[in-house]
């Protein structure tokens, strides 16, 4: 019961928690109002004692939005609330007092009003804050409420000045913080594709073998064949299973960034336990690695591991009875895979359609500046990859 109640004025006092204009902090805040306190205490000292009410009541005008914003959160921190109530309180000290005084600090009020409503709304509205103060310093000047206004006018255009160039400093804070969260969300996002196409190839590939494996079961029992090779293909098909379950939970876990046991992902070398792993699942296929290894960066190699992985997955999904073939050339500066299967109505190859598989092929290869081609290729596909090492490294 007290959690709740504590975790119900948690979120009413985030409710009523005031908000700043983007681009500025509570240090600039708790500046300002300092500077105001101090300006209005030295204005009303500066005064008899029998005006300090007046006074008094000056300060507490020009503090109004303040109290609105801060303690009864109905106010927005905006510039023309500032200005209007700054104003009328720099109006008050001028005009509602007895006498006027010789250095007056009133005046500064209307600096930091400049200043302050230049840097939260725009060029135009500093502008207009200025014009606005300065008419009032002129009319309290003719007015013999206030002695000559050439220095008190100076002080408005520092404080124009410093307004404009805290705006345009917090225009530029905006469009960094913008441009941040744009990064953010986009490395979100690429990295969402990332994971959701390895366990796409994860998957597909470890459910084709299995689909392979049963699918020679079938055949051996439906055509009297020896209960050996049955429950071999079928215990194959299990062990794979299972290993698909760990390839997803290990795949999965990339979205943990501090889980540091997860395994090696697969490279080039590993493509030659592929193709057996489909041969031994009863895909017609021939293979040839030529070359070496070692001028193929793990990047790379688990580019063209992937690319292999979806190219079978596909032949052993769509033309399991098919003739295929794989071919990796390695050389110094090139890497090229080629994978072609004839279906001479052996199954039946998509031709148009394009899925995330062949998606992911481009993604990967373009990533080291290579390309990838996949079509038809007389009665069945080819997929061929092929990859600069030299920028690969």
């Amino acid at each position: 019961m007290l959690v709740a109640v504590r975790r119900q004025f948690r979120e009413w006092a985030r409710s009523r928690e005031p908000m700043i204009p983007a681009g500025f902090s509570w240090t600039f805040v708790v500046i300002i109002d300092v500077t105001m306190v101090a300006i209005g205490l030295v204005a009303t000292l500066q005064r008899p004692m029998s005006d300090w009410p007046v006074a008094l009541a000056a300060i507490v005008v020009a503090f109004m939005p303040w109290v609105l914003f801060f303690v009864f959160n109905v106010c927005k921190y905006e510039g023309p609330a500032l200005w209007a109530a700054w104003m009328a309180g720099t109006a008050v000290l001028l005009f509602a007092t007895s006498t006027p005084v010789r250095g007056d600090f009133a005046p500064l009020l209307l600096t930091l009003t400049v200043g302050v409503v230049g840097a939260i709304t725009s060029k135009l509205g500093g502008f207009l804050a200025a014009t606005s103060a300065a008419a009032l310093l002129i009319g309290a000047a003719a007015a013999h409420r206030l002695g000559t206004p050439e220095l008190y006018l100076a002080f408005l255009g520092i404080g124009w000045l410093v307004g404009y160039l805290i705006h345009v400093q917090r225009q530029l804070l905006i469009e960094q913080q913008r441009t941040q969260a744009e990064l953010a969300a986009h490395a979100a996002a690429d990295e969402r594709r990332r994971i959701a196409r390895e366990i796409h190839d994860v998957i597909a590939h470890s459910l084709s073998i299995t689909l392979l494996h049963l699918t020679g079961a079938r055949h051996a029992l439906e055509h009297g064949g020896a209960d050996a090779a049955a429950v071999d293909a079928l215990r194959q098909a299990e062990e794979l299973g299972r290993q698909a379950m760990s390839d997803v939970r290990r795949t999965v876990g990339l979205l943990d960034a501090g889980n540091e046991s997860l395994a090696p992902e697969p490279g080039v070398e590993d493509i030659a336990g592929l193709t057996d792993d489909f041969i031994r699942a009863g895909l017609n296929l021939t293979a040839e690695i030529r070359g070496s290894y070692q001028n193929v960066s793990p990047a790379a190699g688990l580019a063209l591991y992937r690319i292999a992985q979806e190219s079978l997955t596909n032949i052993a999904k769509h033309a399991p009875a098919s003739s295929s073939s794989l071919a990796l050339v390695i050389s110094a500066h090139e890497a090229t895979l080629s994978v072609v299967n004839d279906v001479d109505g052996a199954g039946v190859l998509p031709r148009t359609a394009r899925g995330r598989g062949l998606n992911g092929m481009e993604q990967r290869i373009e990533i080291f500046g290579g390309t990838v081609h996949a079509g038809p290729r007389g009665d069945g596909w080819s997929v061929r990859a092929q990859l600069p090492l030299d920028t690969a490294r």
